[in-house]
C-alpha cells in the first residue's frame, strides 16, 4: 500500500504556513512572544513530517517527472531543514542552553522561506502530475516545459 499520498499532505501545509508566517514582517506581529514559538513548530514539525513524506515515496521507477519530483522533494527537504536548525537552535538558546552556532538573519530567513515555499510548490505540481498527467494544472505547463518534463 503506498501511503505516501496520505503522509505528503499534513508537512505540504505545515511549511506552507511556516513559509506565509515567515513573510509577515509587522511590528506589531513580531514582537508578540509566541510568534517565534508557532514558526518554530510549524516548520521542525513540517520538517518531521516531509521526511517522512519523502521515505514513503516511491523507491522504483523511474522517467523525467519522477526523478525531477525527486530532486526538487530533496531541495525542499534541504532548505527547510536549514530553518528548521535554525529555529532549533534558538529555541535552545531560550531555554538556557548556551550555544555558540550562529544564527540567520532575518533577511535569509525570509529568502529561504520564498525557495523554500517556491520548492515545495514546484515538488506538489511534480507529484499531481505524477497522479493526473502533466495537463491538469494550466499554472504549471509553463514550469513543466521549463524543466523539460514533457
Amino acid at each position: 500500500m503506498d501511503i505516501h499520498p496520505i503522509i505528503v499532505h499534513f508537512p505540504v501545509a505545515l511549511l506552507t504556513f511556516y513559509s506565509v508566517f515567515e513573510l509577515i514582517r509587522f511590528e506589531r506581529v513580531l514582537s508578540k512572544p509566541y510568534w517565534f514559538f508557532i514558526k518554530a513548530v510549524l516548520v521542525i514539525f513540517g520538517e518531521l513530517g516531509a521526511i517522512v513524506a519523502f521515505m514513503t515515496g516511491p523507491e522504483e521507477g523511474g522517467g523525467a517527472l519522477i526523478d525531477m519530483h525527486e530532486r526538487f522533494a530533496i531541495m525542499t527537504l534541504i532548505i527547510f531543514g536549514i530553518i528548521s536548525l535554525h529555529y532549533l537552535l534558538r529555541w535552545l538558546r531560550h531555554e538556557g542552553y548556551h550555544l555558540r552556532l550562529p544564527t540567520l538573519p532575518s533577511f535569509l530567513l525570509v529568502t529561504l522561506a520564498l525557495a523554500g515555499l517556491f520548492a515545495i510548490t514546484i515538488t506538489g505540481g511534480l507529484g499531481g502530475a505524477l497522479v493526473y498527467g502533466t495537463h491538469f494544472d494550466p499554472f504549471m505547463a509553463p514550469v513543466f516545459k521549463f524543466l523539460g518534463v514533457y
